[in-house]
Parts: C-alpha cells; structure tokens; sequence
C-alpha cells in the first residue's frame, strides 16, 4: 500500500484545491513519506482559471451597469456577439451587446477595454510585445511569452505589435504638427547655460537592397547639457532623436531643441562629430547661428580622429605615428603636415595614394577642430558620447544576421529610444490619442460639410451651338 500526499492549497474566496500527482497530467508519483513541493505551474493555471471567471464577471455588470445609461443617449440594444482576445493575462472569449443610434453603432465593453475594431490583441499585449522586441529577436520575444505568461503568439504577431507602433509614431508626428496651441501641456523649457549637440549615422543591413546600397542608414542625434559624473557619468536633461531619413532626422532635432530648451544670448553651444558626410563642422556651424549662442565651440571627435591616425599610418613605421600624435597635442600643423607629407612619398600604390591623400586633406583642412575642449575652460566629460548612445541600437539592431527593411528599422530604432526614456506606453496609451482623435473627427465634420455644400451646387449648362455631340454620346462624357 502506498502513501500519497496531498497538498492543500486555500485560495483568498474561501474554495480549497487538492493536489495530487498524477502520470495522466504529467506529474510525479510521490514516495512513502516523501513530502510534495507545490508546483507553480499547476497553481498558476488554476489561477489562471479564476482570472477568466472574474474577467467574465466584471463584463457582465459592467452590462448591466451601461445598459440604462445608453438606452438614456436614444441607443437601442440590436444584438450580442461573441469576441476572442489576447490580452496580457491570457486568451479570452466574451460576449458583449451592440448598441445603434442612428448611423452610430457602439460596442461599450470593447471601449471600455480599449480595444480597437477586428484586432485579436489588446493594447497592453501589443505594448509589451513591442518593449521586448526592442531587446530580442521576434522568435525570442514568442518563447519569452510562452515561458513567463503561457501566451502562445507568433513571429507574425511581434510584427503586427511593430507595425501598429509604426502607424502610432506617424500619427503622434502628425498630432505634434497638427497641435499648433498646446502650450499648456508642454513642460517648462529648460534654461541651458551650456548646450551640447552630437550627430552620427548607424548603419544597418538592408532586407530589399536598392541601387544605392545594401544597408540603411539612422541618422542620430544627441541634446543634453552636461554630464553628471558618479560611479557612473549620466547625462543631464538628454533627448534623443533618430531617422532613416537624415533631413527629417535634423528638422526634428532643431524642433526638439526649440521646444524643450530656453536659449539665451549667454548660452554657449558645444557640438561633436566624426566629420563624416552630413556631420561635418559647417553643418553644425549653420544649425546653430539660428540660435545665436554666445559662443558656438566645435570639436573633431577625439576617438575617431586618433583612430583614424592609426589606421592610416599603420602601413609606415611607428615612429610616423608618434610624431604625429605628438604633432596633434603640441597643436603644431606643420610638423604634422611633415609627417603626412613622409607617408605620403613612401606610398607605391595608386588607389592607396588617392585614399591617403583623401584622409590627409580632411585631417589638415579640420586642424582646428582637433584641439582638446579643456582649451577654452569646457570638461570633456559629456563630450564624444556618440558611441555610446549608439550601442542600445546596434547591441538589437547589428551583426547576428540581422536585416531590415528601411520602414522597419525607422520604427525599431525610435521605439528603442522611446523605451529608454520610459516614453513607450505614452505612445500606446497617452492623452495625445483622445486628443487627436478629436481632431480628426473635426476634420472629418468640416469635410462632410463642405461636401454637402458642393452637393447642393449645379454646375451651368454650357452653351456650344456649333458644336453636336455625336449619337449617344453627351458632351461630358467625352471631356471624361
């Protein structure tokens, strides 16, 4: 005879639950004596089980609880139909009533549970399926849910959760154009003594190669106004903007600045780059004279500029290359220009001549900006963050065999930002939807108005004697 333990588990509405391990449900056979450890997985289904029962419950008052309100608004009840939904706390299949007024149909539980027409997930779902995809793989984002929810989902569903973030940012871009007077919902400008601006592009493989080349382009710019050094330096007051288009890209950076940021004539402006195209000093140079700081300082990033030193003069002998850095910290152009001048005799190959004498014209025309920020007074903690800021893009969106199309990589790269600075729900959930819903809709009345007026206008019959129309055939006919 065999002893079987049983263990007893009291849920919080009084209903008591027996567990006992059986082969059918996959579970062990306890031994004589042997004590039972609760398994969570069973436990977390009968919850499960209980969450659908009071997810069904509160649907049905909140039936009944609308019910008088809406048949107060003039709506009348005409049906009741069925809905299954993925939310974030598993499947769900409701029932819910269909109320019409008129030409308005309205379903009150699907609003009250934000859920939007025909879609099998809800917003929530939708939010966090986004935030994971922002630091896996799709297929990594399906076993995670699988793993820690019990949510079984699809490569494809991560998709859609992308694709609705994507149609989300082109709406709030619309929203911020279209909101014209929303002074009172802006925060307070923040008053920057010293403001520092850095740009750089990522580079990303391309999924449908075109003419011009197999990757893609996401041009990112930093704002912030400081570093706050600890532990661990921090960067004060930082936004970010990104975009595989480079002139969006800068449209939103000056935007960003003049909204978030009060200028005065005493602010002083600190810009970085590596020179590359679109980032070079009379770019940075024409972006800020609409400010009219009071004093504007540009720097060659110091990174990419001894990098660059290095790869170029790795060929020649070493000596080349000290004498050259020494050059760059004794600020002495000439002796550099000897240096470039030395590698350049020694060099026996055409293309690398034409390449060397590229980077030797670049390093000697930018001299200038090569000079250390703690010259004029500036620290240089806070400045050459480029690469860093980079790395939450390329550490998801690089290598692994990773391809993009190029609306793909716009929504990833700004949705990654977004989920950075804690912004991301306010994409799926913030005040600004109502707000443009309104907005819409007033464009949609002031439409059908106009509409209805140009309905109502006969165009004047034209008059040509001397001209007849053929047999069947009016004379608008043939004009269309």
């Amino acid at each position: 005879m065999i002893n079987i333990i049983v263990t007893i588990v009291t849920f919080p509405n009084g209903e008591v639950f027996f567990y006992c391990p059986d082969f059918r449900y996959n579970r062990h056979i306890v031994r004589k004596g042997e004590e039972m450890m609760l398994d969570e997985r069973v436990f977390s289904e009968r919850l499960k089980t209980d969450n659908q029962k009071t997810f069904l419950k509160m649907i049905e008052d909140y039936e009944k609880s609308i019910a008088p309100s809406m048949r107060a608004q003039g709506f009348k009840r005409i049906n009741q139909k069925e809905r299954t939904v993925i939310f974030s706390f598993g499947e769900m299949t409701f029932s819910r009533s269909r109320w019409k007024k008129g030409d308005t149909v309205r379903i009150p539980v699907d609003e009250k549970l934000g859920l939007e027409p025909r879609s099998r997930f809800s917003q929530e779902l939708l939010y966090q399926i986004t935030r994971l995809s922002n630091y896996m793989p799709y297929r990594k984002v399906v076993e995670v849910m699988e793993l820690l929810k019990s949510i079984y989902i699809t490569k494809n569903t991560v998709q859609h959760a992308l694709d609705v973030a994507g149609q989300l940012l082109e709406d709030k871009a619309d929203y911020d154009s279209l909101s014209a007077d929303r002074s009172a919902d802006r925060p307070s400008k923040i008053k920057a003594r010293r403001l520092y601006i850095e740009g750089d592009g990522v580079w990303v493989k391309q999924s449908t190669p075109n003419k011009k080349g197999k990757s893609v382009e996401l041009s990112h710019f930093v704002v912030h106004t400081g570093s706050k050094t600890g532990k661990r330096n921090i960067l004060k007051d930082k936004f970010e903007v990104i975009s595989t288009h480079y002139h969006q890209a800068k449209d939103k950076l000056l935007d960003l600045i003049m909204e978030r940021f009060e200028l005065t004539p005493e602010t002083v402006i600190v810009t970085n780059s590596d020179g590359g195209k679109g980032y070079s000093p009379n770019l940075f140079k024409e972006l800020v004279s609409g400010f009219r700081p009071k004093e504007h300082f540009h720097f060659w990033d110091a990174f990419h500029v001894n990098q660059a030193i290095k790869t170029q003069l790795r060929p020649f002998p070493s000596e080349l290359t000290k004498q050259a850095f020494q050059a760059l910290k004794n600020r002495d152009k000439s002796q550099l220009k000897l240096v470039l001048d030395t590698a350049d005799s020694l060099i026996d190959s055409d293309e690398k001549l034409e390449n060397f004498q590229r980077f030797r014209r670049q390093l000697l025309r930018n001299f200038k900006y090569t000079e250390s920020p703690e010259t004029f007074g500036l620290s240089t903690s806070g400045i050459g963050i480029m690469e860093s800021q980079h790395r939450k893009i390329t550490y998801r969106m690089k290598n692994r065999g990773m391809y993009w199309s190029k609306e793909g990589a716009d929504t990833m790269s700004q949705t990654i930002l977004l989920s950075h600075a804690g912004e991301l729900r306010d994409l799926f959930f913030g005040e600004w939807r109502q707000s443009y819903q309104k907005i819409k809709d007033q464009e949609s009345n002031l439409l059908g108005q106009f509409c209805d007026v140009q309905s109502s206008y006969k165009l004047p019959q034209l008059k040509r004697p001397n001209v007849k129309p053929k047999y069947g055939v009016s004379l608008t006919d043939e004009r269309d």
